[in-house]
């Protein structure tokens, strides 16, 4: 199953406001257990000039685009923030990876 990976920037002045707007994503988009399974709900760092933020779900079988589509959904939330800037990005575990080649994952 294939993993969505968010990853998010903001100007450390914005912190309060992403942490608002945040707490307002969840109510509206709270985790949907039918699409994906949350491995790394929130994890955040300081990077440079910017807080940096990731998001790690793995997608259940046949869900990717249902979970995608409502990934999005949820981050138009933080559009009005100036300097907001994020990524959302789909892997394949290592499993779907080597099965595309024609080989099988270790054990």
């Amino acid at each position: 199953m294939p993993y969505i990976v968010l990853t998010a920037r903001f100007p450390l002045n914005k912190a309060t406001e992403v942490a608002e707007k945040y707490i307002e994503e969840r109510k509206s988009f709270p985790p949907d257990r039918s699409l994906v399974k949350e491995l790394v709900p929130n994890a955040i760092k300081v990077d440079k000039d910017k807080i940096k933020s990731i998001y790690i779900a793995e997608v259940k079988e046949g869900k990717l685009n249902e979970a995608l589509i409502r990934q999005q959904n949820a981050m138009i939330m933080y559009h009005d923030i100036e300097g907001y800037e994020y990524t959302i990005d789909f892997y394949f575990n290592v499993v779907e990876a080597m099965g595309m080649i024609g080989m099988k994952a270790p054990e």
